[in-house]
């Protein structure tokens, strides 16, 4: 591999923005954990029951989107004209909703 594609592997440049950040990262893989928890709930996914939120940060970062970067691929915001939701505002409500389940567990076991 040449040293200007390892370099722009090492700088996270083939990953949007908002999954530059490790720990932005980290937020927007609990966010898909829940996803993932309510579509096993719903459809079964027996292969899926034991991702954990991590194993799947670990695949997506440091695998996949990496070998697809090195093959040339990244991954970009669709141009298609539609009403899209804004992965910010997802990221963060499902933030909220998490750090409020924790409040009320710690509420719980302090009584």
């Amino acid at each position: 591999m040449s040293d200007k594609l390892q370099a722009f592997l090492e700088s996270g440049k083939y990953l949007p923005d908002f999954l530059r950040d490790f720990h932005d990262q980290k937020d927007v893989f609990k966010m898909l954990d829940d996803v993932r928890e309510r579509s096993v709930k719903k459809n079964g996914c027996s292969r899926m029951a034991d991702l954990s939120w991590v194993d799947a940060h670990i695949y997506t970062i440091d695998i996949f989107l990496w070998v697809m970067a090195r093959n040339g691929y990244t991954l970009q915001k669709s141009r298609a004209r539609q009403k899209f939701r804004d992965i910010h505002e997802t990221v963060a409500r499902a933030r909220e909703e998490y750090l409020a389940q924790c409040n009320l567990e710690v509420r719980a076991a302090n009584v």
